[in-house]
């Protein structure tokens, strides 16, 4: 089991500064490339009304943090992210990712606007 995922199984918190301002988002992914200013992570917080410097880009789970998008290759429980796909550079190679990308965007926008409606009513 990789270290990282044992410590989040066990709700081990991991250290971060008290006077860094966090950021509310995560996105985690498989690469070490800052994927931050690719067209297509852009197109999706676009989407996701979400600005790119309100997002962490990370390889692994940060506890405290709402994790938006994981697109690691090796799915690791629990699965909390609002949209879970495979890695940018499969997604990009057919066109069955790209399907269930749009279905889970669709139904994070139809979540996050019946909310609004109910917050508004």
């Amino acid at each position: 089991m990789e270290k990282s995922a044992f410590l989040d199984a066990m709700g081990v918190t991991r250290w971060r500064s008290a006077d860094s301002q966090g950021k509310p988002y995560l996105i985690i992914h498989d690469d070490g490339d800052d994927i931050s200013q690719h067209s297509l992570v852009k197109s999706v917080l676009s989407l996701l009304h979400i600005d790119e410097s309100q997002c962490e880009f990370d390889t692994e789970m940060v506890k405290g943090m709402q994790v938006v998008w994981d697109m690691r290759k090796m799915r690791v429980r629990p699965r909390v992210a609002w949209i879970i796909t495979d890695p940018i550079e499969a997604l990009l190679q057919g066109h069955q990712g790209k399907r269930e990308l749009w279905q889970q965007l669709c139904l994070q926008l139809d979540k996050t606007a019946s909310m609004d409606t109910n917050k508004s009513a």
